[in-house]
């Protein structure tokens, strides 16, 4: 009987080691199978800087950013030590400081990633109404000024290849903020456009201008006079010299300045002085 209990004991003892090695077996034929689904996953393709190209990034002043794993600031520091108002403007880059302007301050600061590298616009102002616009380009030779506008940042566009608005200050019968669309090509603003638009304030304001002499122009519907009396919204400048209006009813028109030798407005229209031609011609300093 003892012997039966012993053989019993040993029987059961042989089939829980047959199960166990039953599951250990299950368990082994799983984990292979879990490290392929890990390997696929770190297999899979970081985005390449080609898919980041067209981005448009707001940065701060005096506030550092790493870009190409470099830090990168644009700094301002007073300019004279007895005059607090200008303000020495550097764009500084790991060790490399670079002086863009003697300013008042900076308006925008912005990171542009395209195909051909990495650049930052950056806009300073004065007592001028509108600012200047300095671009500099970041890559393994570090910072370099590649090219200015004069000119204030309008908005940003979603993706660089839309373009920037640069508004800057043309005088043509008055001071109006003309606008253009850039884009960035081999470090330059470049433009196809010789129109400026003049769009007003940010609050929608355009000054008008009352005709007070006689005008030849062209004018949709078929008219080709401007007379006294007659009130007119600019709305934009050709540097060819064409300039661009709006009637009270909305009617488009334009004509032609005269411009001189270097192609600049030279204050008169067809040979009459500007002031002889329009009232109160709304210039600024």
């Amino acid at each position: 009987m003892k012997r039966k209990k012993i053989l019993l004991c040993i029987l059961l003892t042989a089939a829980l080691l047959a199960d166990c090695n039953a599951r250990n077996t299950d368990t082994d034929i799983t984990t292979p199978s879990q490290g392929t689904e890990d390997t696929a996953d770190s297999d899979t393709p970081l985005i390449s800087e080609n898919e980041k190209s067209g981005s448009v990034t707001p940065l701060a002043v005096n506030i550092p950013t790493g870009i190409n794993g470099t830090e990168f600031t644009i700094i301002t520091e007073q300019a004279y030590p007895d005059d607090d108002e200008f303000l020495a403007v550097s764009a500084v880059y790991g060790d490399q400081t670079l002086k863009l302007d003697e300013s008042f301050g900076v308006n925008g600061i912005y990171e542009v990633v395209q195909a051909d590298g990495i650049y930052v616009m950056t806009e300073t102002y004065t007592l001028d109404d509108y600012g200047i616009t300095y671009l500099v380009k970041i890559d393994e030779n570090g910072i370099t000024q590649t090219d200015t506008r004069d000119g204030s940042l309008g908005e940003m566009p979603a993706d660089s290849k839309d373009g920037f608005p640069i508004t800057s200050k043309i005088d043509v019968l008055g001071s109006y903020g003309g606008t253009r669309i850039y884009t960035i090509e081999n470090g330059r603003f470049i433009t196809d456009s010789t129109l400026y638009e003049f769009r007003g304030t940010p609050d929608g304001y355009r000054p008008v201008l009352t005709v007070t002499g006689e005008i030849s122009c062209r004018i949709e519907g078929g008219s080709t006079e401007l007379k006294p009396g007659d009130i007119i919204t600019p709305t934009a400048y050709s540097e060819d010299g064409v300039f661009y209006f709006e009637r009270e009813d909305g009617t488009p028109g334009s004509f032609q300045v005269d411009l001189d030798g270097e192609g600049n407005y030279a204050y008169t229209i067809g040979g009459v002085d500007e002031n002889e031609l329009f009232e109160s011609l709304p210039y600024a300093g």
